[in-house]
């Protein structure tokens, strides 16, 4: 296993040899503690359950590359490095406000999660992508009306909820009516050192660092026209899960 620490550049493997490697027996990690980091109104995230707090904050929709559409939140500076290995999931309480005015009322909402490291300076680590390009740390999407998770399925799990995308579990998604929702983030790993910080960031697009993989094909979605948001409030926590390994 490497372990990514400090801010080597992109696409240059002789830099990357610096990482230090690791061997592990299981995978997830043993000893991974799931920990909570919560979405505030005020763009933070905290390790402690924000007060309760009705608010909306909102974005629009379908944004993309060129006019990318997004909110970010940011953590506290580490006060010690601390290794994220594994699993990541997004706990989300989202709706839609459609476009009166729009030709194709929006009736749906993607889902693009990203989430950035930025070093102790300030600036943004970007890492290798498959095709050589700089990545974040890791992406997650997921279309709304494919919400449902088979709970019941043998491969699901807490840090990584299992879905059959059958045509069967498409789920309706409601103007102004608001879902909770889990969005898997792909695995990763990063050492985050004392005075560094995580980004999450969550849009209705492609942002930087989606590569060669963007979701812009006519002929497989729809262009929406409305007003994504996301709510705070009584029984609607919004946090991502990051998965902390104690120092070894």
């Amino acid at each position: 296993m490497i372990l990514r620490k400090g801010n080597v550049g992109f696409n240059n493997a002789e830099a990357e040899k610096v990482y230090e490697r690791r061997e592990e027996p299981q995978w997830p990690l043993e000893g991974t503690q799931y920990t909570k980091f919560y979405l505030t109104p005020e763009n933070t995230l905290s390790i402690t359950v924000p007060p309760v707090s009705a608010s909306t904050i909102s974005y629009e929709a379908l944004g993309n590359l060129s006019n990318p559409q997004l909110v970010q939140f940011i953590s506290s500076p580490f006060e010690a490095d601390t290794e994220i290995t594994g699993h990541i999931t997004a706990h989300l309480n989202v709706s839609l406000t459609p476009n009166s005015a729009a030709i194709a009322p929006q009736k749906d909402i993607d889902l693009f999660v990203t989430l950035r490291y930025i070093d102790p300076s300030g600036k943004e680590v970007h890492y290798t992508g498959t095709a050589g390009d700089p990545i974040p740390l890791a992406k997650g999407w997921l279309r709304t009306s494919l919400r449902k998770v088979a709970t019941d399925h043998p491969r699901h799990r807490v840090y990584q909820p299992y879905r059959e995308y059958r045509s069967i579990d498409v789920q309706e998604v409601k103007p102004d009516v608001s879902y909770a929702v889990d969005v898997e983030v792909w695995p990763t790993n990063v050492i985050a050192e004392k005075g560094g910080r995580i980004v999450f960031e969550l849009a209705s697009g492609d942002t930087q660092g989606s590569g060669i993989f963007t979701h812009t094909n006519e002929k497989d979605r729809e262009v929406f026209s409305g007003t994504n948001n996301l709510h705070f409030g009584e029984g609607m926590d919004n946090y991502v899960v990051l998965p902390i390994i104690p120092k070894r």
